[in-house]
């Protein structure tokens, strides 16, 4: 009997970590939750290129250069839908941000807007997001 003690405990550390486990397993994959900030946005479509040579385009946004928004993150706005932090400048408040639009006729229909941005994940270089 008392060489059976020994392997009963080891039983019930090991089943006491595996309970342990099992009740925290959809902490452990899950991603984290994507940071919201409440910004005011405003419509632009000037041609010009982020200090890396991309075209500004659709699904790109310039972010101010104070904002909490990391440059080259990938965002999700409720108003525009999924785009990237292209570009920053200093003429932007800090919860400001330009959203680009193909068409020049939308901009004043659009006007400025405080919407949701999401930050989805951050990027550390540029990428295409309609090709």
């Amino acid at each position: 009997m008392r060489k059976l003690i020994p392997a009963i405990i080891f039983l019930l550390i090991m089943l006491t970590g595996a309970f342990i486990t099992l009740l925290n397993a959809d902490k452990i994959d899950s991603e984290p939750e994507p940071q919201i900030i409440k910004v005011t946005a405003t419509a632009f479509n000037i041609y010009g290129h982020d200090p890396n040579g991309i075209d500004y385009g659709p699904g790109y946004v310039i972010i101010s250069t104070e904002s909490e928004i990391p440059l080259y993150s990938l965002l999700d706005i409720d108003i525009y839908g999924p785009c990237q932090a292209i570009a920053m400048s200093d003429k932007l408040a800090k919860d400001e941000v330009k959203l680009w639009y193909n068409a020049p006729s939308d901009i004043p229909l659009f006007g400025t807007q405080t919407t949701y941005v999401r930050i989805m994940g951050k990027g550390d270089t540029p990428c295409r997001l309609n090709e």
